[in-house]
């Protein structure tokens, strides 16, 4: 027997008080369509409410439906109704929610937290969804505790933390640690916790400490590092002295200089000139490819006439980086017939055309602190899972992370300085004509670096449109399912569905509840004057759906 259940967030009588009237006639018109869609395909459809009007429990009314259908109803195993949920749920749920759950708690650790940091971090939102994860995430942290604690081990974070305890202890005994200098590489990647112990330590044993690291190489929020410890280092620790290591010897100065004009758009970075011994000409050169169609084989073919041209330049004993933001980024060109993955993890790569020819692919991340012969950017395309990324974190990880908001993509901005001066000579950017990344623009119009006519300067919105409902980035981008290319929230999609079709009226879009009409309501504008309202997709010179709303823009 195969029926399908929806669950609806409405009560028996079609109300939700966390919903405004418009969203609620929005999700009722998304009822209906599921029902003229069952009832068209001739299949079963059980519903059930968030609240009925006899106020008997959700589940007692799920087992009178599911018995009035006809199905035999026996209690199963906890573990067992677990064992399946992973298994059929696995990708999007189950493995998502553990992933999930240990980046947060890890996370939690980082910036200082114990147990009592659920308590602080329940005062800084108001959000029904952050709220109850935090009350699962509590009970997880307090079993993995737990956990630890029976069988006598510890976990990295706790080592840190404790530390910071044990200092404590040592200063309230007067026991006396023989330390002069705390020296740490990579400060720019510091998270607060080891922040708070090396302070601490310096200040019970009197040692200086001293920090290298660069800022403009920041790239590890995402791991709980923050930026302003090592930028606002002299004031946070109270006192010392900053040098600035301002010679290069990998990259030339006609690189470095473009590099550093970039990276310093952001004023809060601290402010330098490099300095290099080396000189090339053409530094950054442009290799654009047709991506309006086939747009994985022409992004291969293109970097293929890059790799022949390296070779005829620099010979076969050169090592070529392939450089991508996402791992996928490889595996694009391998799923073409010009290139072969060499490796299971997908780092060697070998160019059929130019087999000879020694290519290592990394994503940009991976490659900081290394440097090779000639770098190809491969990833430069404008969209959510281009470069830069326009991934948002889930609001509820945003509670304990850092995130540096002095300029649109700020971190983003310093992972493509990364990508940029990872190369010993040029560096090659794979320019998707039709939609590239603001950061290509960028390049391009502030350094006149030398393209053609074909490339699409003005696709993009260098500060991007926030959503009305979540305020996170609006991504424009074809969706497959609507047949249009709209503006997309990048929130979570079971936080935020905003999506809307038009620039200025940001109104979202919905199906259209026409009994015989499979279009969607979008937003138009009258050519009188200009007001939006809604109309249908189907509306066409047959008049085959005519259905229009007006928009209250009060």
């Amino acid at each position: 027997m195969v029926v399908y259940l929806e669950h609806y967030a409405l009560t028996e009588n079609g109300y939700n008080t966390m919903f405004t009237q418009e969203q609620i006639a929005k999700y009722k018109n998304s009822i209906k369509y599921k029902r003229n869609l069952h009832m068209k395909n001739d299949t079963t459809l059980l519903e059930t409410w968030s609240l009925y009007s006899d106020r008997r429990p959700m589940l007692s009314h799920l087992r009178e439906i599911l018995v009035e259908a006809g199905f035999k109803l026996k209690q199963r195993n906890l573990k067992e109704v677990y064992k399946k949920l992973i298994t059929t749920g696995k990708d999007k749920y189950i493995e998502k929610l553990i992933f999930f759950m240990r980046r947060f708690i890890s996370q939690y650790k980082n910036i200082g937290y114990d147990a009592g940091g659920f308590t602080a971090l329940r005062t800084r939102t108001d959000n029904p969804r952050t709220l109850l994860f935090l009350d699962i995430a509590e009970d997880v942290y307090k079993h993995y505790q737990e956990q630890l604690h029976i069988n006598n081990k510890i976990d990295y974070e706790d080592m840190i933390n404790d530390a910071n305890l044990y200092l404590d202890e040592f200063e309230a005994q007067g026991v006396t640690l023989p330390y002069k200098y705390i020296i740490i590489d990579e400060f720019q990647d510091i998270a607060r916790q080891r922040f708070n112990l090396t302070k601490r330590l310096s200040e019970i044993t009197q040692a200086k400490v001293v920090a290298v690291g660069d800022d403009w190489q920041s790239i590890y929020a995402f791991a709980g590092y923050d930026i302003t410890l090592f930028t606002r280092f002299l004031e946070l620790m109270g006192s010392g002295t900053e040098m600035k290591i301002t010679h290069t010897y990998r990259n030339s100065q006609e690189l470095i200089d473009i590099v550093g004009g970039f990276i310093q758009k952001n004023t809060t970075q601290i402010q330098k000139r490099l300095i290099s011994p080396k000189s090339i000409s053409d530094p950054i050169v442009l290799e654009e490819y047709d991506d309006s169609t086939k747009a994985f084989t022409n992004l291969a073919k293109a970097v293929e006439n890059v790799i022949g041209k390296l070779l005829v330049e620099f010979g076969e004993d050169q090592e070529i980086l392939l450089l991508g933001r996402y791992n996928f980024d490889g595996h694009k060109l391998t799923n073409t017939t010009l290139f072969e993955s060499l490796s299971a993890d997908g780092d060697k790569i070998r160019c059929v055309e130019h087999p000879k020819a020694k290519i290592t692919f990394l994503t940009a991340h991976s490659s900081k602190g290394l440097g090779f012969d000639n770098v190809i950017l491969l990833n430069l395309i404008e969209g959510k899972y281009g470069f830069p990324s326009q991934i948002e974190d889930d609001p509820i990880i945003k509670l304990v992370t850092t995130e540096d908001r002095s300029i649109p993509y700020a971190e983003e901005r310093r992972l493509f300085y990364v990508a940029l001066t990872r190369t010993k000579n040029r560096v090659y950017l794979i320019a998707p004509q039709y939609k590239p990344s603001q950061f290509l623009v960028e390049l391009v119009r502030d350094y006149n670096l030398t393209h053609s006519e074909k490339l699409n300067m003005d696709a993009v919105d260098f500060f991007p449109r926030r959503c009305p409902v979540c305020n996170y980035p609006l991504k424009y981008e074809f969706n497959k399912n609507y047949g249009l290319t709209l503006y997309i929230c990048t929130n979570e999609i079971e936080i935020c569905d905003f999506m809307t079709n038009h620039a200025q009226h940001l109104y979202d879009i919905f199906k259209c509840d026409e009994n015989t009409c499979d279009g969607y309501m979008i937003v138009k504008t009258r050519k009188s004057d200009d007001k939006p309202f809604y109309g249908c997709t189907n509306f066409s010179a047959d008049v085959k759906c005519r259905k229009s709303i007006t928009i209250n823009q009060n």
